[in-house]
């Protein structure tokens, strides 16, 4: 049997999302923003769950804080400097304990001879650890 979800049913489901879950997504948000103009990988990773996958806009899975720390450092080398940029969800809802978000960023990247925008969508879900603290553990990049 196919279920079809309504708006309504999408609008329910977002009601549902705790207040806690709201409030650690829009920190982390915002947080992220500047991390990434301070290219700060630690600060980007700390929000990760110690065995949180996230899969890069190519398709490579990375798994753990760790590693998603040393990507993004990597990253920031490859990449050049963001200097400005948003992220905006485009929806929460929730399915039992966790917290899907999805939505678009667009950054704009400085490099020594250019600037340039990059712009993506994104998958993530949310958990919480056992301290009851909303961590990531699973980030989707896809690119635009």
């Amino acid at each position: 049997m196919i279920a079809l979800i309504t708006a309504a049913a999408l609008t329910l489901a977002a009601d549902a999302v705790p207040e806690a879950a709201r409030h650690t997504i829009a920190q982390a948000n915002a947080a992220w923003l500047e991390a990434m103009k301070h290219q700060d990988a630690a600060a980007i990773a700390a929000v990760y769950g110690d065995e949180a996958i996230f899969v890069t806009p190519t398709g490579e899975s990375l798994r753990g804080r760790a590693a998603i720390e040393a990507f993004e450092r990597a990253r920031f080398a490859q990449t050049g400097r963001v200097v400005d940029g948003r992220i905006e969800d485009d929806g929460l809802t929730t399915a039992g304990r966790l917290v899907y978000e999805w939505g678009h960023a667009t950054l704009q990247i400085e490099r020594p001879d250019d600037r340039a925008t990059v712009t993506g969508r994104f998958l993530t879900v949310w958990s919480p650890d056992a301290s009851g603290r909303w961590r990531i553990i699973r980030n989707l990049s896809l690119p635009e």
